[in-house]
């Protein structure tokens, strides 16, 4: 129980790293790109004093080379979309799309390794489904603190905020539908590996490769930048990103612990209940985040769903 709560605590701390981040106007390519540099040499630590599993090895092939770096190039550009969501739209809506995410993993299993879901689990993914769309939805009073309308000047004033508030929900909408996808698809992605190369390849590793790779395309900007337009990351971005880095594995790590020691059914949805809940108690306590009533019925189906899905 206390890895899967330090799992949570972990993941709920990546969403409080990013709203701060936000707030501070880091850099969030530089932020992302020392998460992951810090991730890699922890783990590469890890690995060489024996803590982690690597039994196996890695496969010198094309097909293993070419997921593992299209999946590195999602973990980065997936992340970067989590820390644009959790400004645009709050940590706590950012946290329950992500959570819903899973519905396409779920949905590939089906249409692709023919893991026909069970009837609680059709239901959880309808759920699930729905249940994006209400979290997503946001209003002008949610999205921003709308003037009085008597303090407006003229008709054209209103019109001007009426019209920003209605761009301003469909960038939130858009933002989260980025992020389910990018969530949903990293999820396909491992999938692919547990399903085809696992039994003859070591998941430590590869997660390693995988954050090798994100961590050499955020480099890569990160040093194009700096040279052609002399944009350097400051000394605190470059702090945060390794806290944002060492958390980052934290909730991987504390997760596989769980799962150990505990049964799967049991820890899935309870860390995604936990993160769900968690989330939406600090985005609107801590961070002052405003939720309309859609989207905390949302969040109650998301809760739902998260569990008809492991059942």
């Amino acid at each position: 129980m206390l890895d899967l709560a330090l799992a949570v605590c972990c993941s709920l701390a990546i969403g409080m790293i990013f709203k701060v981040a936000g707030q501070r106007n880091f850099d969030r390519i530089a932020l992302l790109t020392t998460n992951y540099l810090a991730a890699v040499v922890l783990a590469s630590v890890l690995l060489a004093a024996g803590v982690e599993e690597t039994a196996g090895g890695l496969t010198a092939s094309r097909e293993l080379l070419a997921l593992g770096v299209t999946t590195g190039a999602l973990f980065i550009a997936g992340f970067f979309i989590y820390a644009l969501a959790t400004q645009v739209a709050g940590m706590s809506l950012a946290v329950g799309v992500m959570r819903v995410s899973v519905v396409i993993p779920f949905l590939a299993s089906w249409v692709i390794w023919n893991e026909v879901p069970t009837p609680a689990q059709g239901l959880g993914l309808v759920l699930a489904g729905v249940a994006f769309f209400m979290i997503a939805r946001r209003d002008a009073a949610a999205v921003q603190e709308a003037p009085d309308v008597a303090d407006l000047g003229t008709p054209s004033d209103v019109n001007a905020t009426a019209a920003h508030s209605a761009s301003s929900g469909v960038r939130v909408f858009a933002v989260l539908g980025l992020l389910f996808c990018a969530g949903g698809i990293v999820d396909v992605f491992m999938k692919t590996f547990d399903e085809h190369f696992a039994a003859t390849n070591s998941r430590a590793l590869f997660l390693l490769m995988v954050f090798g790779v994100a961590f050499l395309i955020g480099f890569g900007i990160v040093l194009w930048r700096g040279l052609l337009r002399g944009q350097w990351p400051e000394r605190a971005t470059l702090a945060w990103g390794v806290l944002l880095g060492v958390t980052n594995y934290g909730s991987v790590e504390f997760i596989l612990r769980a799962i150990r020691q505990l049964s799967g059914p049991f820890v899935f949805p309870a860390n995604n209940i936990a993160l769900v809940i968690g989330a939406a108690l600090l985005g609107v306590f801590f961070w002052q985040e405003r939720l309309t009533l859609l989207n905390w019925g949302g969040l109650g189906l998301a809760a739902v769903a998260l569990v008809l899905l492991n059942l």
